[in-house]
Formats: structure tokens, C-alpha cells, sequence
């Protein structure tokens, strides 16, 4: 793999985009697994891992993979593009003993040029904890979620955010590119809008620098480059423990904000096609941060299979109520009276659960008239069992009782 680890197309006059970017092997680290691309329609950011030279390569791979197609047109081709990225990386490890296993992080924005017409969307992708924060009309928020574990921790209330910070396991990721046959990215569409600033970034900036210091500089430096520079320095100031990537992208074209907009408005996706993967049973929408749930078409579809589902396993439970369980009772055919009634074993409840109805599972030969007045009504009670057993042990019982009396008459 080569030590440069960035490829920088120029910008062309024509770039809606100003942009800046540095990439820091960091105080210990004595390899750059780090890996970004930046053109005028292209910002990937990645993050290797895997051992010696394995994390070093995966990053490579991913983002020259992606890079290879500088244009885009649709979220679709953006993902699709991913994809190969990922079975890029999980072919390499595989052909190579020695990088078995490596992976990476991702995170990435594509200008969306339609056939016609000027670009009017971007396509924001990641996988693994590398991240897109965004600085738009004084707002400034982290916009991918971390797959890692202590992102799941903190959204499953079991750790809070300050905790989150400093948990000693922040750096264990949950999903990568290359680790697996299916990739599971975020990925969603964002409108253009001028003058918003977006930050791409490994987890060697974000674990070292606060969102409050990363806002400032952002806020306070107009250079992009030499924002840039300056959140890699100071991410080195304050421990450097890891490799640093930094890209800080400027909008310089697009649609002007109305006023009184906010930020939270422009991030609703446009359409939540939102996972990238090789699987389309494995896709799963773009997390929303205000954890409201959107009417989108495969939203709709899991609501309509989890509720098909528990339909089916209380319908399961009630079933297995209903028929658990055996009786004794007279057969009653339209006025037929007791005496000329047959005995039957019945399989279920006494009465009717849902569209659960006893069954007949056996019958005796034994009519009303066999029995005395108290076996009638206690027949007529509907003696209950709760096995098999017990019940045909009941009418051998009652049918020995009438052959006694029968053969006994005195």
C-alpha cells in the first residue's frame, strides 16, 4: 500500500465546493491507517483496522473503490458503488492470510448530478464510528450516527453522553466495510443549501476534541484548509492517540435558506432508502434524531410484519389455551332429550375461545338412560380434565360402574 494517504483531484473553476483536508498518523500511531479522497464532486473519509498492514490496506481499498466514479446520479448508484467497496475489501482479506478479517470505517458525501438540470441533492453515506457533523445557520450537529457500542449503550439508556465520552470501550465498532459478506451503511439525501460547512472525520479527531472545541474552530475559521489544519493540531495537543483525517467541506452554491429555517428541517431525508446493503432483508432506515418514527415505505413494511407477528404468537397462545384442556358431556343433537343422548369426550374448552370450538374426540356407548339422576347432572356440569389420559380413565370408570349394575340388577 502506498504511504500517501490521500488522493486530491483539483478543484476546477467550476466546483460549488471550497475544501480543505489533512490526514495525521497522530503522537503514537506509527502507521497511517487513515485513508481520504476529496474532488470537486467526491469527500470519503475511512478508517482501517485489522492488524499489521490489514487496517492500512482495507482503508485503501474502500476509498480507491468508491473513487473510481467521480459522478454520481442517484443515492442507488452511490450505494451500489459501496457495495463493491465492501466485497473489494473482504476479497483482498481473504486472498491474503496475513489480512484476514481487516475492515474499515466509512463516511462519505456525493454531489448528485441528475441528467438534466443543475445538482439540487447530496448523498451523505457512513458505516462504523468516522463521522459528518454539519454547521448550517448557527447550528452545528453531529449528522451519522457511531455504529459502535457505546453508541448503542448511550441510545439504549444505559450510559449517558458524558459517560459515552470517556468509556473506555468507545473504540469498538459494531459494523465496517469488509468485515462481513453484508454491509450495513447509512445512507440518505440532503438538499444543497450555500454556505453550509460539513466536517469529515475519523475517530481520531472526535475522540480527542470536543463537539464544542470542533465547533469553534469551524465557527471561527473561514479557510477551510486552515480549519482543517487546526483541528488536527490541537486533536495532536490533546493526546494525538490515534490517526487523525480531517476534511471540511464548504458549500459555496445552492439554495439560500429561508428565514426563520432551522437545520433540523433540511436533514429529513427526502426519500429513506436509507441502508446499504447486500441484502435487501437486512436494510434498516437512516436513524432519525429526534427518535420519531416516519411513515416511509419500509417502516411501514416492518410495523406490518411485527404486527402480523404478534397477531400470529397470541393467536399461538390462545390456541394452546383453548385446546389444553379435555371434558365429559352429553351430545345435544337438536331436542334430543338426556336419556337418548350419547356420552362424548370433547378436546378443548367448555366454551367457544375466539374461533376456538371444542372437538369431539371420542365417543362412548353410553346413553342418558344407562345413568342415575347424579352422574346426569354431574355429566351435565362437564366434568374437566387436564390429560387425555384422566378423561378416558373417567368413562372406563363410568362405563365399568354401568356393565356392573347391568349384570347385577339387584
Amino acid at each position: 500500500m502506498s504511504e500517501d494517504r490521500s488522493i486530491a483531484n483539483p478543484k476546477s473553476p467550476s466546483s460549488i465546493f471550497d475544501w480543505g483536508f489533512v490526514t495525521d498518523v497522530g503522537k503514537l500511531r506509527k502507521m497511517n491507517q487513515d485513508f481520504l479522497a476529496v474532488s470537486d464532486s467526491l469527500f470519503i473519509v475511512t478508517d482501517g483496522m485489522g492488524g499489521h498492514r490489514g487496517g492500512e490496506a482495507a482503508s485503501e481499498i474502500a476509498t480507491k473503490k468508491i473513487f473510481e466514479i467521480q459522478r454520481y446520479s442517484t443515492v442507488q448508484s452511490f450505494r451500489d458503488q459501496v457495495i463493491k467497496a465492501n466485497t473489494a475489501v473482504r476479497s483482498e482479506g481473504e486472498a491474503n492470510s496475513e489480512r484476514e478479517g481487516m475492515g474499515t470505517t466509512f463516511c462519505g458525501i456525493a454531489l448528485l448530478t441528475p441528467n438534466e438540470g443543475n445538482p439540487k441533492q447530496l448523498a451523505l453515506a457512513n458505516i462504523g464510528d468516522s463521522r459528518i457533523y454539519l454547521l448550517s445557520q448557527g447550528s452545528f450537529s453531529q449528522i451519522t450516527t457511531d455504529h459502535s457500542l457505546v453508541e448503542e449503550m448511550k441510545r439504549e439508556g444505559k450510559i449517558t453522553e458524558h459517560e459515552a465520552e470517556l468509556h473506555p470501550h468507545r473504540n469498538i465498532i459494531t459494523r465496517a466495510l469488509g468485515i462481513g459478506i453484508e454491509a450495513n451503511v447509512d445512507c440518505w439525501e440532503v438538499p444543497i443549501h450555500k454556505d453550509d460547512r460539513f466536517l469529515l472525520c475519523t475517530d481520531g479527531l472526535s475522540n480527542e476534541v470536543s463537539s464544542v472545541e470542533i465547533r469553534n474552530i469551524l465557527e471561527t475559521t473561514q479557510n477551510p484548509q486552515n480549519a482543517a489544519e487546526l483541528l488536527v493540531d490541537l486533536a495532536n495537543s490533546n493526546g494525538g492517540n490515534d490517526n487523525i483525517t480531517v476534511v471540511v467541506v464548504d458549500v459555496n452554491e445552492g439554495d439560500v435558506y429561508p428565514e426563520a429555517s432551522s437545520v433540523c428541517s433540511v436533514l429529513l431525508p427526502t426519500q429513506i432508502e436509507s441502508s446499504i446493503s447486500l441484502s435487501p432483508d437486512d436494510s434498516e432506515n437512516k436513524p432519525n434524531k429526534d427518535g420519531e418514527w416516519e411513515a416511509t415505505p419500509e417502516n411501514i413494511r416492518k410495523l406490518l410484519i411485527t404486527v402480523l407477528v404478534m397477531v400470529l404468537v397470541i393467536g399461538l397462545f390462545i390456541g394452546r389455551y383453548a385446546r389444553d384442556n379435555y371434558f365429559v358431556t352429553f351430545e345435544q343433537v337438536g331436542d334430543t332429550p338426556i336419556e337418548n343422548s350419547q356420552v362424548l369426550l370433547y378436546q378443548g374448552r367448555t366454551n367457544s375461545i375466539l374461533w376456538f370450538d371444542p372437538t369431539i374426540e371420542e365417543r362412548r356407548p353410553i346413553l342418558g338412560r344407562d345413568l342415575d339422576e347424579s352422574t346426569i347432572e354431574e355429566l351435565k356440569q362437564k366434568p374437566q380434565f387436564e390429560t387425555l389420559e384422566e378423561a378416558i380413565q373417567y368413562l372406563d370408570a363410568l362405563q365399568e360402574e354401568i356393565s356392573v349394575k347391568q349384570n347385577n340388577p339387584d
